[in-house]
């Protein structure tokens, strides 16, 4: 069972209805609509208290910030909304991948760590991002509020949730 720190986006309506239809799978898993910041995190046998205390404590000395999501991109199969600037959220991401190297962010698999909030993903990227953008424009630049950290858990297979919130800034 994994878990992990996100940014939920609040207010998402528009969001989320490109989400149930080109991320279908993730909506269906009960993932709201965010911006991660580490995943995968601990395990459930590996969330102890010191994890968490240790958890809380980083995020602690991340202050609260404002950003929006700006314009909508693309990888190959991922759309995405852009959150600029985007320079708070990575310093929290930095923060953490600082304190929890045994958990690196996608396992390793990437370089460099895009901030980004998925819109579609297991999609052919260049044929619905136009569609994606015509029907998200009138709704950005979308203002967003980092006031605090989800920890998301899979609580059973195919299942999440949100398990508790961390402020920022303490």
């Amino acid at each position: 069972m994994e878990t992990a720190l996100a940014i939920v986006l609040d207010e998402a309506g528009p969001f989320d209805e490109v989400r149930r239809e080109y991320a279908v799978e993730t909506v269906a898993l009960g993932i709201p609509f965010h911006v991660t910041l580490l995943y995968p995190f601990a395990s459930h046998d590996e969330l102890t208290r010191d994890v968490l205390a240790s958890t809380r404590a980083v995020l602690a000395a991340c202050r609260p910030f404002d950003f929006q999501l700006t314009r909508i991109a693309m990888w190959p199969d991922v759309v995405y909304a852009v959150p600029e600037p985007d320079g708070e959220l990575r310093a929290c991401m930095q923060a953490l991948f600082a304190r929890f190297p045994q958990w690196p962010p996608y396992g390793g698999v990437h370089a460099e760590v895009v901030p980004h909030a998925t819109l579609g993903e297991e999609v052919d990227a260049a044929l619905v991002c136009r569609e994606i953008e015509r029907r998200l424009a009138p709704h950005l630049p979308h203002r967003c509020q980092a006031r605090d950290v989800a920890l998301l858990e899979e609580f059973e297979p195919d299942r999440w949730r949100e398990r508790e919130r961390f402020p920022l800034g303490g």
